[in-house]
């Protein structure tokens, strides 16, 4: 009986000069639905939504492993201390 084993990879290009809106790292969250692919056939939904990471990025290999300076996940980002719940952004500390 032979057993296969399986391994798990992560594979990414780290982005050493990311596009920021306010200091901040962030991500655009748009719907499209494809009906077809040949022809080309989409919809895009008006409405999306921003996420944004609640520290201001910094390329410094000090803060590498900051999730909050990084990943801009709400479910990571609400556990910042500058997380705002009103409005999933920054807190009284301004932006």
């Amino acid at each position: 009986m032979t057993q296969s084993t399986k391994e798990a990879y992560v594979i990414s290009l780290y982005i050493n000069n990311p596009l920021l809106i306010g200091g901040r790292k962030f991500d655009l969250r748009l719907y499209v639905l494809v009906s077809t692919y040949r022809p080309l056939r989409y919809y895009m939904h008006k409405l999306g939504f921003c996420c944004f990471c609640t520290v201001k990025y910094t390329p410094s290999t000090s803060e590498l492993n900051n999730m909050f300076v990084h990943l801009t996940n709400v479910a990571i980002q609400k556990h910042g201390e500058d997380y705002n719940q009103i409005h999933g952004g920054t807190g009284a500390r301004g932006p």
